[in-house]
């Protein structure tokens, strides 16, 4: 059953996608999946909608949405992207979450790919509502990821000096300064901060990755103090041709979870 709803978030709106199973009941687990960089929640090659399918058919119930400025969301790619407002977008999903009754007693997840891995390690919790955490090729280390890899030294450069940028990493989006200035002034750095964060971990990784190398989420996940698994796969950044593998994989460590809950 697949039900759009809008939710609001810095003055706009976040079109929001969700999955239920037909036998959805009370303590059901919710996944709330997080998208990546100049992506959307349909995902890279229909990568997080096939997710949430297949959730949903396993008897899960999942929540995909576009941060502002992506895909069908309110807002514009080159002015909203930054991680800081991902962040407050992913807030007020979870508010969201909070305030309906047919998710009071669901354990929450959250699922992000790539830069979404990012916003979903450094996701701080206050409220104390998540039963677990899945990454799958997160970005971990973002200043070197993007200056050394997908905006290159030059963009990288331009942006920092406060000039608008476009065409990089072979895509034909605009970005304004906003999003490499955020990255600089907030120093988001996960592996150092992740003392903090003991949630349950699925990290899930490829050695063909690369658009963000394996080296970094094998950082984290020696420096994460809470419970962890680490599933170092073939795959590249997109799962190309193994998407089934990786939701065997999500399935597997939310079964062994339920098992121990």
């Amino acid at each position: 059953m697949k039900e759009h709803v809008w939710i609001e978030s810095r003055n706009q709106r976040l079109s929001t996608m969700l999955h239920l199973p037909e036998n959805f009941k009370q303590r059901t687990p919710l996944v709330v999946c997080c998208h990546g960089f100049t992506g959307n929640k349909v995902g890279y090659n229909h990568l997080t909608l096939n997710l949430a399918v297949f959730l949903e058919n396993s008897g899960y119930g999942a929540l995909r949405f576009d941060f502002l400025g992506s895909g069908d969301s309110d807002g514009e790619f080159s002015k909203d992207t930054m991680v800081a407002g991902w962040q407050q977008d992913l807030i007020n999903v979870l508010d969201w979450v909070g305030k309906q009754e047919k998710f009071s007693t669901s354990p929450i997840l959250l699922y992000g790919h790539s830069l979404g891995g990012l916003i979903v390690l450094t996701h701080k919790d206050l409220k104390h509502r998540l039963a677990g955490r899945i990454v799958f090729a997160p970005v971990t280390t973002p200043i070197d990821n993007f200056r050394d890899v997908i905006l290159g030294k030059e963009l990288w450069i331009r942006s920092l000096a406060g000039e608008p940028i476009e065409n990089f990493f072979d895509k034909g989006f605009t970005l304004e300064s906003q999003f490499v200035q955020d990255l600089v002034e907030n120093k988001y750095e996960p592996i150092a901060d992740n003392k903090e964060i003991k949630t349950p971990l699925l990290l899930v990784h490829g050695k063909a990755d690369v658009v963000v190398p394996i080296s970094g989420s094998k950082k984290f996940f020696d420096a994460y103090p809470g419970i962890k698994e680490f599933a170092v796969t073939e795959f590249d950044h997109g799962a190309l041709g193994a998407q089934k593998e990786l939701q065997s994989i999500i399935l597997s460590w939310l079964e062994r979870y339920q098992a121990s809950c």
